[in-house]
């Protein structure tokens, strides 16, 4: 089966690799593009036609993506995560756009961009390559590459991004490079599991998302991760990439781990995951929801055998003192966990944080007494009979006040912490404690799942009601459809019992997707794509609930 993708969609590029190709939101021309730091607008490629850019019609796979114009035609592949190919017949190629460019060779020719953290290295394998000055009285910069064909109107050259030395290497054939990545794409595709037969398509698609989005350990990325998104959303938040990790955990144990790994690896001293990765950075201006003891369980589950004692013993410890971290820097004066904004929630302009933060909420009291319930089983069957004892306790009390505090009787509420008045908004979330399922009492499960049920529409669960005076179609949070919220639903209704209502908006979403891609977020009431247009969790949870195994 061909997998076909839209480009200006989808980024074309390939699993490990920090680079891609696009056409950037804001632009009209297609770029190439790197990750690091940032995502960046390295340089731009525009067909030629007798000289002059000309529109052209685009297509792509995950081996090649192809520029047409007629009969003429760009086609690119890459032949490595460092190394790109391009090759023409009857259109020539403009590379750059006021870029510092020199020659270093007859046949080779350097883009150097400050902002890219990179510099990349042209090698004309075939064609003639001319540098165009753009300012006359500045003779080095800034310039353009155009390549023209030879006689017989082809050309073809080798891209290598490097740092401060160019090592060109020895160049396989273009064709062979091309079904070498549709080679590594096909694997990769097979090692997960199967999915329902309406689903194949889209299927196929979900997981271009995935591997293309990959990247290899560079700064301080330790460990191979997935991007959220190769768009503009192209970093590791902290809980983003536990759903990533639930859908490789059966064809893709290692880089399951990882994506879990990759926050023990710079979790502070205090306990706390960062808000996100990339290559460069850390940020800890925020954090993210408790998920990840929920994820780790449920990774336990879908793992074709446990971890190694060493990655056992880093979970269990990292994990241990990430809940000591809410429980000691982040609780208030009622023993309740709080949030002090949306950004910590990851529900970031939410109308539960209406009245204002730091905001006591009781999705994220839920997640924290499902984390200390993990623990307390790991640590059991590791015959550590006292620690496992002392957190069931822990979990047992937090309970007990989220339950006496935030419950009121058909629904739970927030409570802003400056004056415990308390927040009963329309939002998805404060249904979401259903993510505690039997430990519930079987009202409290029926009031949660009647709420739950008032959220759904045609396409899934909005994130706000649909009826609400503070419902917006496109509002991020405060509306549309969401991947991470329709998963955790789902999981607790089924941890509850609710299995039937739980397949049903299952089928919703995979609808869904199959409709409108895998978007950061949809339309709650007519499915279309929102925001981020390919999105890393989004592509997860669809073939977590299209598997039939």
């Amino acid at each position: 089966m061909t997998t076909s993708f839209d480009a200006r969609r989808v980024p074309f590029s390939y699993h490990g690799s920090w680079m891609g190709i696009s056409i950037p939101r804001q632009e009209t021309s297609l770029f190439l593009r790197n990750y690091h730091g940032k995502p960046n607008n390295v340089f731009a490629l525009r067909p030629l036609l007798a000289g002059e850019p000309v529109e052209f019609e685009m297509t792509a796979t995950p081996a090649r993506l192809t520029l047409k114009r007629g009969e003429a035609r760009i086609e690119i592949c890459f032949e490595s995560t460092r190394a790109i190919r391009m090759r023409g017949r009857g259109l020539g190629l403009q590379m750059g756009d006021r870029h510092l460019i020199y020659r270093d060779a007859p046949n080779r020719i350097v883009i150097n961009q400050r902002s890219a953290l990179r510099r990349y290295g042209i090698e004309l394998l075939r064609g003639r390559v001319e540098l165009r000055r753009l300012v006359p009285e500045q003779p080095v910069f800034p310039r353009v590459a155009v390549i023209s064909p030879d006689e017989d109107g082809r050309w073809e050259l080798a891209l290598d991004e490097f740092l401060s030395t160019w090592i060109p290497l020895a160049r396989a054939p273009f064709e062979t490079c091309a079904a070498s990545a549709q080679r590594a794409f096909e694997r990769f595709l097979r090692t997960l599991p199967a999915g329902r037969p309406e689903d194949e398509d889209a299927r196929a698609l979900a997981v271009y998302v995935l591997w293309s989005c990959a990247v290899e350990p560079c700064g301080i990325i330790r460990r191979p991760s997935i991007l959220m998104s190769k768009n503009w959303m192209s970093y590791v938040w902290s809980w983003d990439q536990c759903f990533n990790a639930l859908a490789l955990a059966r064809g893709q144990p290692a880089l399951a781990m990882d994506q879990m790994l990759t926050l023990t690896d710079h979790q502070d001293e205090f306990g706390a995951y960062p808000d996100s990765i990339n290559d460069v950075e850390l940020q800890f201006n925020f954090s993210k929801p408790p998920v990840h003891g929920w994820a780790f369980r449920e990774l336990l589950r879908r793992l074709p055998q446990r971890p190694p004692r060493d990655v056992m013993d880093t979970m269990i410890r990292s994990l241990s003192r990430q809940a000591d971290w809410w429980m000691t820097h982040r609780i208030s004066k009622f023993e309740l966990p709080f949030y002090i904004h949306g950004n910590d929630s990851g529900w970031d302009n939410s109308t539960m944080f209406k009245l204002g933060v730091p905001l006591i909420a009781p999705d994220l009291a839920a997640l924290l007494v499902v984390q200390m319930e993990t623990l307390a089983e790991l640590t059991a069957e590791r015959g550590e009979a006292a620690i496992s004892t002392e957190w069931s306790r822990r979990a047992d009390a937090l309970y007990q006040r989220l339950m006496r505090q935030l419950w009121r009787g058909d629904h739970f509420v927030a409570v802003r912490l400056e004056d415990g008045e308390a927040v009963k908004s329309q939002s998805l979330i404060p249904w979401l404690p259903i993510i505690l399922g039997k430990r519930l009492p079987p009202d409290v499960r029926e009031h949660l799942r009647r709420g739950i049920q008032g959220h759904l529409t045609e396409w899934g669960l909005a994130t706000e009601r649909t009826d609400s005076p503070h419902y917006r179609p496109d509002g991020y949070w405060q509306g549309p459809i969401w991947a991470p919220s329709t998963y955790l639903a789902i999981s607790g209704l089924r941890r509850c019992g609710f299995h039937e209502m739980a397949d049903d908006i299952g089928a919703r979403f995979r609808r869904l997707c199959r409709k409108s891609g895998f978007a950061e977020n949809f339309n709650a009431l007519t499915g279309e794509p929102l925001c981020d247009p390919a999105y890393t969790w989004t592509a997860s949870v669809f073939l977590l609930l299209s598997e039939t195994e």
